[in-house]
């Protein structure tokens, strides 16, 4: 006689995504998931955000993750179970050479990644795929978001607008980088349509202003320039043309 399966839990969730359950266990999840469309979501989002971080990560993403690197992440419980490994392998690799005074004596030396545009790109694919917790502290608290970051990063920012070009701001985040005191600020803006586009800021760039540059990453594109020492990319899944004037409005608002 066979039982009524156990319920289902997101550490299940977290191992399915992972490929760690045992058949019988597996097909419980797809049971529960046909008939949880909130759960399917979940566990969607985070699939696809370990495919992109695959195809950029590759090598990071098979290399286990140090346990205190692990350990810092796993103190946020906020922060969904896939979401604690990905968050390190990127933290890890996004820090680079930082890492190798941060982490003397704790962690291993790690490859650096210093490109503004590269870090932009790959913190906007981790977090703009993120369906319960795509930032940090949402925009209903814009003035706390914005004292909070501007501190951290050591200068007073500003979050552009972009209601003209349809996208209303989410919120934002704090992310590790490669360069000035290793501290990055991520806003998220999304449309009526659910697309979203993340401006992120450092400090530390050396070298002067440079004009207003475009790259691609992927299915990401992004515009980014330095200005007095600080650099901003704007970064998007949209494609240049509709990315063009999003980024202009934020470059003509932030060098005003």
């Amino acid at each position: 006689m066979t039982g009524k399966p156990a319920a289902i839990t997101e550490p299940d969730l977290v191992a399915y995504v992972d490929d760690r359950l045992p058949s019988e266990r597996r097909a419980d999840v797809e049971a529960h998931l046909a008939l949880n469309a909130e759960d399917a979501a979940r566990v969607a989002a985070w699939q696809q955000q370990a495919d992109d971080l695959r195809v950029h990560f590759d090598r990071d993403l098979n290399e286990p993750v140090p346990a205190e690197m692990a350990a810092l992440f796993a103190q946020r419980p906020s922060m969904p179970g896939p979401l604690l490994r990905m968050a390190a392998v990127l933290a890890l690799v996004l820090l680079g050479a930082g890492a190798g005074w941060y982490g003397r004596g704790v962690f291993a030396p790690v490859e650096i990644v210093a490109a503004l545009p590269q870090e932009a790109t790959r913190a906007h694919l981790v977090y703009s795929r993120e369906v319960l917790h795509p930032v940090e502290v949402t925009a209903k608290e814009e003035q706390h978001l914005v004292a909070w970051l501007s501190k951290r990063l050591g200068t007073a920012l500003k979050v552009p607008s972009l209601s003209g070009q349809g996208f209303g701001l989410v919120g934002g985040r704090l992310l590790p980088a490669s360069s000035g005191n290793h501290a990055a600020a991520q806003f998220m803006y999304e449309n009526r349509q659910g697309q979203r586009l993340t401006l992120y800021v450092r400090s530390g760039e050396g070298g002067g202003d440079t004009s207003f540059r475009f790259t691609g990453e992927g299915n990401a594109v992004a515009f980014y320039w330095v200005e007095d020492g600080f650099g901003y990319a704007l970064t998007g899944e949209t494609g240049r043309e509709a990315l063009l004037p999003a980024a202009r409005a934020v470059y003509e608002q932030l060098t005003r």
